[in-house]
């Protein structure tokens, strides 16, 4: 890639969206066509210097870490969770293509990708949308498909021990992106409670919200399954909006830690991956 010419990334994602006859989406079928489609993602955005990869490059971390649990044996059946991971991760796959193609992704996605083409914003903000995205809409819906009806409540255990892989990695890249925004201990302090940090406190209230989302899926099915999906989107990009407002909606304090934050993209995609 590196020996190509390179266009700015929305020329390129303009030529895309002109093109006739676009290909349709197909899905990962494995862990590590995951992970190596997360590092196309991501290397496409480091090239370019755009941010809409910088969440694929710390999933893409992510995703090597929780195939490291299967292979250690924290999770009660392993190919089960490679199943939920594939799934799961077609879900943000599948709504990068249609975003780069000028399709239409979920409106919680559609809010992530078009914050993403905006500078004012914190790495750490633009990597919660992300997170907020796949979690509060997608995971539920993975879930379900991974493990359909009754089959569900044996998926818990599992689907919870992901908060415990997620808050051991999430630690360490925080004190990594800390090097790069002085301040992001503060936004840390002041979105947490007491000890518990911002980002494993949203991922922890997420994944129980996910959880729930999940149960009450299970036992609908045709349009009050899609009435449902539909709700829960909505319900996302509410929450994401409080997360990381336009820029015009962004507080002030949020202002001042982001122009003590790095503008070397390259050096962030470095943490991240």
């Amino acid at each position: 890639m590196s020996g190509a010419p390179r266009r700015d990334y929305h020329e390129r994602v303009d030529a895309q969206r002109s093109e006739p006859g676009a290909r349709p989406f197909v899905p990962a079928s494995s862990v590590d066509e995951v992970i190596d489609r997360l590092g196309v993602i991501a290397a496409e955005g480091r090239a370019s210097g755009e941010r809409l990869g910088l969440f694929a490059a710390l999933y893409r971390r992510t995703t090597i870490r929780v195939l490291q649990g299967i292979g250690d044996g924290r999770f009660e059946d392993g190919a089960r969770m490679r199943r939920l991971d594939v799934l799961f991760a077609n879900r943000y796959l599948e709504a990068n293509a249609r975003h780069l193609a000028g399709g239409v992704p979920p409106i919680a996605w559609r809010y992530a990708f078009a914050r993403a083409r905006e500078p004012q914003h914190l790495v750490l903000q633009h990597l919660m949308l992300g997170m907020n995205a796949h979690i509060n809409l997608d995971l539920g819906i993975a879930a379900c498909a991974t493990c359909p009806g009754p089959s569900l409540a044996g998926l818990e255990r599992d689907f919870f021990e992901i908060n415990r892989v997620l808050a051991e990695m999430i630690d360490v890249v925080q004190d990594d992106l800390s090097e790069l925004s002085p301040l992001l201990g503060l936004v840390d302090r002041l979105g947490g409670r007491g000890d518990e940090a911002l980002v494993r406190a949203f991922l922890a209230r997420s994944r129980r919200a996910a959880w729930r989302k999940a149960l009450r899926l299970s036992p609908l099915t045709g349009a009050a399954r899609a009435s449902a999906e539909r709700s829960f989107d909505r319900g996302t990009a509410r929450l994401a909006r409080r997360l990381c407002p336009p820029p015009a909606g962004q507080p002030e304090w949020l202002r001042r830690v982001r122009e003590r934050e790095t503008d070397d993209l390259e050096a962030v995609y470095r943490v991240l991956l």
